[in-house]
């Protein structure tokens, strides 16, 4: 600000330059480039700190979402931090912002409508939609406008069953039901005659069409330089009921199945998933068809809450990465697909319980013939060890982008196979368990990869490892230490676990742990807890002002472990 010819004001704000643009035919672009968008939704929250998360929480999160090639968020489903969007601005990822997760009607927030009481649990933000929707809105793009990140406004999240009109058209009995018919059928009300169903079943309250007409009004009044786009979990009565002559772009949830009836039925609309399975046949669809920009799985990372199965679980185990942010096997198969760089990781599994069972001279089979092309959310039980019973029958399973792969055991080859024989993009050994080393090398455009898992012994240590030798004592800075059951030379042991206490002292209060189990549920402020594949997470917080070096131990009933000492850095501010 200038008076009198004097600056009196300033302000600073961070931005950025970029283009933008989606085809209908060919995708979207990126300062002019065609690419796919790589990308995951999250939820708010940061696992064991809950929804008040740190900034490093989730620099460590999204660090390791963009090692396996993720390009882009998706925050579902309302707007996130502007903290959480300078990391994503400073990260290079591309966000869409979503705005609502409920208009004119509530959705029931337990059961998918299959309960239909309604009290203080359930409600949601309906009741105050007519009043706020606009302020809400308007509020939200003001103050992350100035993201570059951002590169499209959500105006709403699987809206169309709120409104019964638009849900009974498509003729899903139940649309809801994720047994199969949704997933995996197109609509069994053809075009003609969902139009005829949504002029004639009774009109309602409120019109889903005239209702997104309204949002991306308001929004393009503040911002016209990022599409509008919503994440439609009806959308062949989208298509037809005004919803999608709001958008600039239609969202699939969970609907591959009729990527190509969109675009064939209705091509002048680009379409992109906006809520997927983080499954290969997924992505499979993605890569299939230049006219789909890219994907959003869900989830990027496990969050509290929609356990669905119950009690004792506190979530979905449906992310590459777990609570704690520890990476899983999807996450593995999906640094795969995303990654140019060469990656290989070894799984396992006895035979008995693999998705997969021997055959002479031949490749490992599924169990249930073209079972991949089904898959949900949950990726399949596998381990990431190398510990059973002498010449147990197991699968070894292999993600890598490598053309090829050869296995060992013990030094001993088990043969090189192509990753082109596996339609599931899943190399597959039959190997009869010895103790020893499991090594698995890839090659990728003459660049050789390899990995190895081997046999442990029994525990003899706890190892903890730290992110940070420094804090800054401004009452705000955060550490993670992970600690590691280990053997007598050092290896991991996954399949043992033990209650482990921990200590901290000096300038730094504990924030929590965790196991990343889903099916833990202790508080997460505590001094103790038991491991998960022999692993737990510890994060602490700087104490302000404070000039003591930060001290971390941990021990066990029979293990001890290494000590970790991180030093003060005065908070200057």
């Amino acid at each position: 600000m200038i008076e009198n010819g004097e600056i009196i004001d300033t302000e600073e704000t961070v931005f950025g330059i970029r283009s933008i643009q989606f085809d209908a035919s060919t995708g979207f672009y990126l300062n002019g480039k065609n690419r796919k968008i790589k990308g995951v939704c999250l939820h708010h929250d940061g696992g064991l700190v809950g929804a008040a998360v740190p900034k490093d929480v989730w620099r460590r999160r999204l660090e390791k979402l963009k090692e396996a090639g993720c390009n882009a968020i998706r925050i579902s489903h309302n707007p996130a931090s502007n903290e959480f969007l300078d990391l994503c601005d400073e990260m290079g990822f591309l966000v869409q912002d979503e705005f609502f997760d409920e208009w004119d009607n509530p959705k029931d927030k337990r059961k998918n409508m299959n309960e239909r009481s309604v009290d203080y649990i359930t409600r949601g933000n309906a009741e105050h939609f007519q009043e706020w929707a606009e302020t809400d809105l308007k509020n939200t793009i003001l103050s992350h406008r100035n993201h570059p990140s951002i590169f499209q406004w959500s105006i709403g999240n699987e809206i169309e069953w709120t409104y019964p009109r638009n849900a009974e058209a498509t003729g899903f009995f139940n649309n809801m039901d994720w047994s199969g018919n949704y997933f995996w059928s197109v609509p069994p009300n053809n075009i003609d005659e969902i139009k005829e169903k949504i002029k004639t079943l009774p009109k309602e309250t409120y019109d889903i069409g005239a209702t997104a007409q309204k949002l991306a009004k308001w929004t393009k009044e503040l911002d016209t330089t990022r599409y509008v786009i919503a994440n439609c979990i009806l959308p062949s009565s989208s298509y037809e009921s005004g919803y999608a002559d709001a958008l600039d772009i239609i969202g699939f949830s969970y609907r591959r199945v009729i990527y190509d009836y969109g675009h064939e039925n209705y091509p002048n609309k680009p379409i992109m998933g906006t809520e997927n399975l983080g499954q290969w046949h997924e992505w499979k669809a993605v890569l299939d068809r230049p006219f789909i920009s890219g994907t959003f799985l869900w989830t990027g990372i496990d969050y509290l809450g929609e356990s669905n199965g119950g009690w004792p679980k506190k979530g979905t185990p449906s992310g590459l990465l777990d609570v704690a942010g520890f990476e899983k096997p999807s996450y593995y198969m999906f640094k795969s697909l995303w990654s140019d760089a060469p990656s290989i990781y070894i799984a396992t599994q006895t035979e008995e319980k693999s998705n997969y069972k021997s055959t002479h001279n031949a490749n490992p089979m599924e169990k249930k013939e073209g079972a991949w092309k089904n898959a949900l959310w949950v990726w399949q039980d596998v381990n990431e060890h190398w510990n059973y019973k002498d010449e147990q029958a197991t699968i070894v399973e292999i993600y890598s982008n490598c053309e090829e792969v050869e296995l060992f055991l013990n030094e001993q080859s088990l043969g090189i196979k192509k990753l082109t024989e596996f339609e599931d993009h899943i190399y597959k050994w039959a190997v009869p368990f010895k103790q020893g080393i499991l090594k698995a090398v890839g090659s990728k455009n003459g660049q050789k990869v390899e990995t190895l898992i081997k046999t442990t012994s029994k525990p003899e240590a706890l190892r903890l490892v730290g992110d940070k030798n420094q804090l800054i004592a401004d009452g705000y800075d955060t550490a993670h230490i992970v600690l590691q059951i280990t053997d007598a030379e050092g290896n991991p042991i996954k399949t043992e676990n033990q209650k482990i206490n921990f200590s901290v002292s000096g300038g730094a209060k504990l924030l929590g742990v965790d196991n990343g189990a889903i099916t833990n549920t202790q508080d997460f402020k505590s001094e103790e807890i038991t491991t998960d594949k022999g692993r737990a997470l510890l994060i602490i917080q700087s104490i302000k002002n404070s000039t003591v070096p930060i001290l971390i131990k941990a021990s066990s009933p029979t293990l001890t472990s290494n000590e970790i000492e991180i030093t003060i850095k005065p908070n200057n501010k």
